[in-house]
């Protein structure tokens, strides 16, 4: 469950084409969706205690991936909202993470931008009545802020940048106004975070028409939305974790959050693999052998929205975690059981197998072996970073001592090193 934050962008400053969408498409709906509140009339919805424990409640649901729940519960803030803004917003979000099990249609995605261009028309037109209202100008911060995702998946890039040069200029201007909503920062956290991720050398094109992004000032405003914000304090954390756990490496600030979201959130996988890959990078074998089992156990029942499709991925962890631990045999083993069953939605977990596979044999002084199993990594069809690093110990050979811990290793979408 990616965030879109968390996407890779050191070569193109580009988002997910629709081929590539089908992981990223789940990232970027729960990425987006900021499920504030917002005073969207003269009643100050944001002091209605009965519309913030929906969207919070909702919102649980959302990432916990109990989608009938979080489409009952996100209906029910008609009953307060008199506007008709909020209930499709939520809605429409919900129809998103549905799809995340399969390639979302071109179709689709459509109708969710149209769904937005209404929703973001209707409330420019309030904004005309109420042009100082902070929660209005939150709203549309957040509608432009996913229009401008779905663009971007699509190849829109003209509408993205338009849609996040708007995105921006709400948020800014409704903490301008209300500075202590501190679900705003969220946002902000995940647009600072996401351009200051772009390559040097894309950078002077982007900062013509976006400001340019601060790494630290995102992981401040992230780190502030986990703790001080209410709507979003759970996708700050879960922000936080992909953050940590992959770009930065900093496992020691994801372990805490894993472990929370992985308690609050039984029912959503990606957190398992996530909470076991940071306890492995942190040689914490015993507690990720333990979540391993855990995963094993939901898989074979198909519990928690576990599907038998990921059984190459848990394969794949497993084969991880020996790796780290310094069993070999094991690992290859491992590895070789994850390449034997391959699945398209989950290609990026061959590349990695046989890229770890080939690391190993870099190690055991069999470099004949290494270099075909990076070749066989290379000729998955995935745009996975695995197939960068196979790319690179292609030409050089991996040796643990000076390379360990270069690759990020626990982000969960196509083109990442999630097990």
């Amino acid at each position: 469950m990616e965030h879109w934050a968390c996407a890779e962008t050191t070569r193109r400053p580009t988002y997910r084409s629709l081929s590539a969408g089908r992981r990223a498409f789940y990232g970027l709906a729960l990425g987006l969706l900021v499920l504030v509140p917002p005073d969207l009339s003269q009643a100050d919805l944001w002091t209605d205690t009965r519309t913030l424990e929906l969207v919070v409640a909702g919102t649980d649901h959302l990432i916990n991936l109990d989608y009938d729940l979080a489409e009952r519960t996100f209906a029910r803030p008609d009953d307060v909202d008199q506007t008709g803004l909020l209930a499709p917003f939520y809605q429409a979000f919900v129809m998103l993470a549905r799809l995340q099990e399969r390639e979302p249609t071109r179709q689709e995605m459509d109708a969710f931008l149209a769904e937005m261009r209404t929703l973001t028309a209707k409330a420019e037109g309030r904004l005309t009545q109420a042009p100082e209202e902070p929660d209005l100008l939150l709203f549309l911060g957040m509608a432009w802020g996913s229009k401008a995702m779905i663009d971007g998946v699509l190849g829109n890039y003209f509408s993205t940048y338009e849609a996040i040069k708007r995105t921006k200029s709400y948020l800014d201007a409704s903490l301008v106004r209300r500075p202590v909503r501190y679900d705003a920062y969220y946002a902000l956290g995940l647009y600072n975070y996401a351009l200051s991720r772009i390559a040097w050398f894309y950078r002077p094109f982007l900062h013509l028409a976006l400001t340019p992004g601060d790494r630290e000032r995102a992981l401040r405003e992230l780190t502030l939305a986990s703790e001080r914000g209410v709507a979003a304090r759970m996708l700050a954390k879960l922000a936080l974790l992909q953050i940590y756990a992959g770009s930065e490496k900093e496992f020691e600030k994801a372990l805490p959050l894993a472990e929370e979201l992985l308690h609050r959130f039984p029912g959503n996988p990606e957190l398992y693999f996530q909470t076991a890959l940071v306890y492995s990078e942190l040689g914490r074998f015993p507690e990720a052998l333990e979540v391993g089992r855990r995963i094993r156990a939901n898989l074979d029942p198909g519990r928690y929205h576990f599907t038998h499709e990921m059984l190459p991925r848990y394969l794949q962890l497993m084969g991880k975690i020996a790796m780290d631990r310094g069993d070999y045999p094991t690992a290859l083993n491992f590895f070789r059981q994850a390449v034997e069953q391959p699945t398209d939605r989950y290609a990026w977990v061959t590349a990695w197998a046989w890229t770890r596979t080939g690391m190993i044999h870099d190690l055991s002084g069999k470099r004949t072996e290494a270099e075909r199993s990076y070749r066989m990594a290379l000729a998955i069809k995935t745009n996975s970073i695995a197939k960068d690093v196979a790319r690179q110990y292609l030409h050089e050979p991996y040796r643990k001592e000076t390379v360990q811990r270069t690759f990020p290793s626990t982000r969960t979408e196509e083109n990442t090193g999630s097990p």
